[in-house]
């Protein structure tokens, strides 16, 4: 029976998900992956082991709930891109920021930022259709239930906050729509867009060594989503003042430590074209599949555990 919803949920998502994002490629407004872009971690079809729902199989029937609006979200965001104004606007004033903004927070998003979208970002063999400016959302997850990883309490939590992220950006899409802007929902499940470093860009806060992105509100305890949009004048920040964190956890590598799959670098491998790679994929995603989304990594940051505030001003005091 286990196998069956696995079998069952996986064809979904694959049929589904998987054909629509690769149809993207075809469209002629299609904003492309290039030869630097990294291979996406979780539903990559070239790799059968990441096509598993992100649930151990036994627990599918409890999850069922979740998944099943969750992929229907999914498929929302990307069937919907024929519901954009054939003329989108391109400008917005502070007026309209701000009413945006409000309207996010008021739906239940926990913070909001802007950058542009950088094509390097954008998984291999994948594609947006607007390359206007990037609204980034952060949804935080519960305190209590990360305590609990791994486990299936947490797992559930996890999950949950994709699918609630995930409803909400549709939302916010069809918001910006309905202004007259273009816009593409980029659900916090696999994406198309690689999100951390977009966080980053977007002065949300900074990459940390294990992957994620790490800010004053919730560390690296958030997930995060994007809103691609036809808009060419979103209030973007120029400098970053998180940039400190980085040297942080060089002195700090509890992450490194805690990882049961070793899946976390000493040090970030840096490419040719400057990008980082931070884990090693594959010994990460086996984790994450098989032991309720592990997530200790979360779990056991000093910015999880202390106020992002107080840790710098002590960071801060030792370099003095």
């Amino acid at each position: 029976m286990i196998g069956w919803f696995a079998k069952r949920l996986g064809s979904r998502l694959n049929s589904k998900v998987i054909k629509l994002e690769e149809e993207l490629l075809e469209r002629e407004d299609a904003i492309k992956f290039t030869s630097d872009s990294p291979e996406r971690m979780l539903f990559n079809s070239k790799d059968p082991s990441t096509m598993r729902p992100p649930v151990r199989f036994r627990l599918l029937p409890k999850m069922i709930r979740i998944m099943n609006p969750m992929i229907s979200n999914m498929n929302q965001s990307l069937r919907s891109l024929d519901e954009n104004p054939t003329d989108p606007k391109r400008r917005v004033d502070g007026e309209f920021i701000a009413k945006l903004e409000a309207y996010v927070y008021e739906i239940g998003i926990d913070d909001i930022a802007y950058t542009t979208l950088s094509r390097d970002l954008i998984f291999k063999d994948r594609a947006v259709v607007f390359d206007g400016g990037v609204i980034v959302l952060s949804m935080e997850m519960d305190y209590d239930k990360m305590e609990k990883a791994p486990s299936p309490d947490t797992q559930k939590m996890i999950l949950g906050t994709y699918n609630n992220l995930g409803i909400l950006t549709n939302k916010i899409t069809t918001y910006l729509r309905e202004q007259g802007y273009g816009a593409q929902a980029g659900h916090p499940l696999g994406g198309l867009v690689v999100y951390p470093p977009l966080g980053q860009m977007s002065g949300m806060g900074w990459h940390g060594l294990n992957g994620i992105l790490i800010g004053p509100k919730f560390g690296p305890r958030h997930r995060l989503a994007a809103i691609y949009t036809s808009i060419e004048n979103l209030p973007i920040i120029e400098e970053n003042e998180h940039a400190w964190v980085e040297d942080y956890c060089y002195t700090c590598n509890r992450c490194v430590t805690a990882c049961p799959g070793n899946a976390i670098y000493d040090k970030p491998i840096i490419h040719e074209n400057k990008s980082r790679t931070y884990i090693d994929t594959k010994k990460c995603m086996s984790e994450f599949l098989d032991n309720y989304g592990c997530s200790i990594c979360i779990k056991v940051c000093e910015f999880n555990r202390s106020d992002y505030y107080e840790i710098r001003t002590r960071f801060m005091n030792i370099k003095e």
